[in-house]
């Protein structure tokens, strides 16, 4: 945007002063303004109030703007109606930039520079010097002006951001390192515990019932182990609920298939057969809600024989297409002609006499024509050989004669499927719709397009979707996980237990009733199967809610969890023993979850990410930029933005919200594109890169799914290993303790490592609060980055796995003070082992000179005198120490 100043008419007020004249100047790109951006220029009603001058002259005051940047106040700007007392508003406004500098650190003094203006003169100056450095008249704000020039070369943006990477400096942490990344090389610090042999072996030769590619796979599961999605099972859980909490037009437009075991509202319009050439169906869904599937079951199962029986399909994989103008048509061409050769095997087109029937209309006007001249000569056939070679040549023709040859002369119907059509940039997604309107119009066949619901709503008012008609869009929702997964599971214990003599039985929650092998592999496989269901409530949710939904995905996860390392001989050995009725624990689970072959946790290799990281290039530590996002977007989830989905805001409202917090444009950039790879976001055209400000983005079900972790321990205790720390002590502790091979995973560990974490976090919360708090009236950052879930989940943690006794040591036995005891051992490789209470305590070793000799002096019953010098619940130890004069 360039400025232009306005009349000097047009500045009545100081309301005209602040709207139409410094705003516009603040914000306006360079060299015609400061170029500063909307969201570094805080209004009045958001600046925090200071008191200034002294004694009976001091008042409460706030500028009219204060330029922020990083969260660092660095310029007041004062605006007064036309013929105020400009030199009092400039004293007044370099005033309070005193007073903000004196709430930062020693070192740091942001706050550098002041301009008052009352709309027809311009005072600017640096806000450690009495007098302004610059006086320039309304008339002057012009890039030709040399006054102007330097007054934009010394309080533009560019002038002033060089500060921030100077306080950045002086505020960063010089210790700045991750637990994990201290203990050994790399080899170590990326060490992986392998995979399981039973997981293995699932993945390895099942591999193709829980995660079908090839047409095979896929026909064995839609005629042996399809999953209808009913409209009565769906949406009972809350992730559920949250999965289709703000409905797409796509629900009101497209027609609902409200069992898609039995289609009868899209088998009834396939059945008009011929009235469908050069129509569009549209199959609506989420992504992974088994579109590809449905339409399998669809041709296999669904569609009653006499209308399978008159229809030819041609199936084309998108995903393999090229993705230019020039190449696809041909590419398209060459697939249809494939598609053809493949729904009639027994045919050999390489063939003369199929060849010239395949031909047969083309031919026909030759014979009309030359060949009737030529007939019964030996050029006949030369001529022919001549046509026929110019009919192959012509690679458009050559698909319509096979269409017509395979499909129409045949009495069939061809359907030709575009699996796949969804694309992440909008010239590939224009292209595909080409590709299917130049289908639609080229070809005698009906043309289904199989979409995402979010394509189908950003794009239906686009040809060719605009073209299909209100009867003919259809909208299919995903059947639930669990009854997929159990189905998938019933198909390979099957194939396991083939040939197999005896079988077991188990009625899992729900209703669902499984029949196994005695097999190993039957028993692992029906115990991992338990276990999801038995922790229904939180695994489900997790897979669920990482997975989007998206069942393909669900059951990578889902095999994943199967072939991970972190299940261990002795739990394989429970599983056989309790002939695959044993439960694995929760904390089991949810370390299988988030680690899967990895010894330690690394965010950016899980399916749970971390959001707190920050990293060690940034200029300063940005731990709760993730999670501000998050929480950010969350609150709005139920609310309407630019689009007429609920939850979706732009990456400038993002921005806007928290970049007041110190968070630079380029790390929300990033961190926003992170949570999209991360499946935690959701961008309105499946982008997950190259985001602008302009893009629409709204939580996804992984984002709350991170949020609801935040209540698990074992999440934190992960965390705490893939977080990088100022603290160097803090460090090496979380190290010392993960680096234990036999207590990495320990109860007490997980505790503790949680706890150091969320302490850390609370201390760099407040800091990032304190430095916003300076010049804020307003601030959401203490709401946005609310720690209280991963507070109670500590406490809940202690309440659970304390007994009652020690809960409330801490209170009883303050550090420092003294109580009597009564002697109940003494060991001579430990120390004197004291009754304090109900609690027993120790006087190690070495808080003796000689403890073999003094020893002598302790007997077991005598009554002692004893200080406290720490108490460690967790771990249930009282440290104690002999009061002086013992």
């Amino acid at each position: 945007m360039k400025f232009k100043a306005p009349a000097v008419e047009e500045l009545k007020n100081e309301s005209d002063v602040e709207q139409k004249l410094m705003y516009p100047l603040l914000t306006a790109e360079l060299p015609y303004g400061l170029g500063f951006a909307g969201a570094s220029v805080l209004t009045k009603h958001n600046i925090r109030a200071l008191s200034i001058n002294k004694g009976r002259s001091t008042k409460s005051y706030f500028p009219d703007y204060l330029i922020t940047q990083q969260d660092y106040p660095l310029i007041v700007v004062e605006a007064k109606t036309p013929g105020e007392d400009l030199v009092e508003a400039y004293r007044e406004a370099r005033l309070y930039s005193q007073e903000i500098n004196a709430l930062f650190p020693a070192g740091i003094n942001p706050c550098v520079k002041v301009i008052a203006t009352d709309g027809m003169i311009f005072l600017a100056g640096n806000s450690d010097e009495l007098e302004p450095c610059i006086e320039l008249k309304l008339e002057d704000l012009i890039p030709a002006s040399e006054l102007f020039a330097k007054f934009v070369e010394g309080f533009s943006v560019k002038a002033v951001s060089h500060l921030c990477e100077k306080y950045d400096a002086l505020l960063k942490p010089s210790y700045l390192k991750k637990p994990r990344r201290i203990i050994g090389g790399k080899a170590l610090q990326n060490e992986e515990v392998g995979h399981n042999s039973f997981g293995a072996n699932i993945a390895a030769e099942l591999g193709h019932i829980f995660n079908p590619s090839s047409i095979e796979d896929r026909i064995f599961i839609v005629r042996n182990g399809y999953i209808p999605s009913k409209r009565r099972e769906r949406y009972i859980d809350p992730i559920d609920k949250i999965m289709r909490a703000a409905k797409p037009p796509s629900e009101a437009d497209a027609k609902l298939i409200e069992d898609t075991a039995n289609p009868s509202e899209l088998v009834k319009v396939i059945a008009r057969g011929k009235v469908l050439e050069h129509k569009v169906i549209l199959i609506v869904g989420g992504v992974g809600a088994g579109k590809t599937t449905f339409i399998d079951y669809l041709r296999e199962v669904a569609l009653p024989r006499d209308v399978a029986e008159s229809s030819l399909w041609i199936r084309i994989n998108m995903n393999e297409s090229p993705i230019s103008g020039d190449e696809i048509y041909n590419w398209l061409r060459a697939e249809i002609v494939s598609g053809c050769k493949r729904e009639l095997p027994d045919i050999d087109f390489d063939d003369l006499d199929v060849v010239q029937k395949v031909y047969s209309v083309e031919l026909a006007r030759f014979n009309k024509v030359q060949g009737r001249l030529l007939k019964g000569t030996p050029e006949y056939n030369l001529r022919l050989v001549e046509e026929l070679d110019k009919l192959e040549a012509d690679r458009h023709n050559t698909a319509v004669a096979f269409t017509r040859f395979c499909g129409t002369e045949r009495g069939k119907l061809p359907i030709i499927v575009l699996d796949n059509c969804d694309k992440r940039t909008l010239n590939e997604q224009l292209l595909m719709f080409q590709a299917a309107q130049w289908l639609q119009r080229e070809f005698k066949a009906l043309v289904i397009l199989p979409l995402r619901e979010e394509t189908y709503d950003n794009h239906r008012e686009r040809p060719p979707l605009d073209t299909a008609l209100k009867d003919m869009v259809f909208r299919i929702e995903p059947p639930m996980f669990q009854q997929v997964l159990v189905k998938r599971v019933q198909l390979a214990l099957r194939e396991i237990g083939a040939g197999q003599s005896g079988s077991l039985r188990y009625d899992l929650p729900n209703g669902y009733t499984v029949e196994y092998s005695k097999t190993d592999t039957s028993l692992y496989l029906m115990s991992i199967l338990k276990s999801i269901f038995d922790h229904d409530k939180y695994v489900r949710r997790i897979i669920v809610g990482l997975s989007a939904r998206n069942i393909r995905r669900a059951m990578e996860i889902f095999l994943e969890f199967c072939t991970s390392g972190h299940i261990k001989e002795d739990q394989i050995f429970k599983i056989r023993r309790s002939e695959g009725k044993y439960t694995l624990p929760l904390y089991q689970v949810s370390r299988v979850l988030l680690r899967m072959n990895r010894r330690f946790y690394d965010g950016d290799a899980s399916y749970i990410k971390n959001i707190f990281s920050t990293t060690q290039f940034d200029a300063r530590t940005n731990y709760f930029c993730r999670y501000l996002i998050l929480r950010w977007l969350k609150s709005r989830f139920h609310q309407f933005g630019p689009s007429p989905v609920k939850g979706y805001f732009k990456v400038r409202d993002v921005k806007d919200a928290i970049m007041v917090y110190g968070f630079e444009d380029s790390i929300v950039t990033r961190d926003i594109e992170h949570l999209l790879a991360g499946h935690c976001l959701l961008s309105e055209d499946f982008r997950i890169d190259q985001i602008t400000d302009d893009d629409l983005i709204r939580i996804a079900p992984a984002g709350f799914v991170h949020l609801d972790l935040l209540s698990n321990i074992t999440y934190l205790a992960a965390l705490a290993e893939d977080t990088l720390f100022s603290d160097e002590s803090l460090t090496r502790a979380i190290a010392g303790r993960i680096s234990d091979l036999e207590k990495h995973y320990d109860v007490n560990t997980t505790y503790e490592n949680a706890r150091d974490l969320v302490g850390y976090l609370e201390r760099e919360r407040e800091r990032q609060a304190q430095l916003s708090g300076t010049f804020l009236s307003q601030s959401e950052f203490l709401e946005l980055s609310d720690l209280s879930d991963m507070k109670n989940a500590l406490e809940s943690h202690i309440l659970k796995n304390t007994p009652k006794d020690w809960l409330a040591a801490e209170t009883e036995y303050p550090v420092g003070s003294e109580h009597p005891g009564v002697i109940k051992n003494v060991d001579l490789r430990y120390g004197v082992f004291v009754l304090i209470g109900k609690l027993t305590g120790l006087v190690h070793v070495s808080k003796f000179s000689d403890f073999r000799r003094e020893s002598e002096r302790f007997r077991s019953g005598a009554r002692i005198a004893v200080v406290i010098e720490s108490v460690d619940v967790v771990r249930k130890k009282i440290a104690l120490a002999l009061p002086p004069e013992t």
